[in-house]
């Protein structure tokens, strides 16, 4: 089932993002599952948005890639998705 999946970091800004950002957009984009990734403002920090074939696609990249390259404590909120349409 497909997932979206919210990842906010208090502190983090759009300069931050912009930084530790590059390397990852580019793995991401060849990972197994991996379908959108979009990154905004967000009260008191800043938020990523991502949209994975699976949960446990999005928890192998997240873990192996994200975990060990962003700094601060990273809060999670992992939705199923009913449909996903694409064009």
């Amino acid at each position: 089932m497909s997932v979206l999946v919210r990842m906010s970091v208090a502190g983090m800004d759009a300069a931050t993002y912009d930084q530790v950002s590059p390397h990852l957009v580019e793995l991401i984009k060849q990972q197994p599952g991996f379908v959108m990734h979009v990154a905004y403002p967000s009260p008191g920090g800043f938020a990523v948005g991502e949209v994975w074939e699976s949960r446990e696609q999005w928890a192998k990249w997240f873990n192996e890639n994200v975990k060990p390259n962003v700094p601060g404590e990273i809060q999670q909120e992992v939705i199923d998705l009913h449909a996903v349409a694409q064009p």
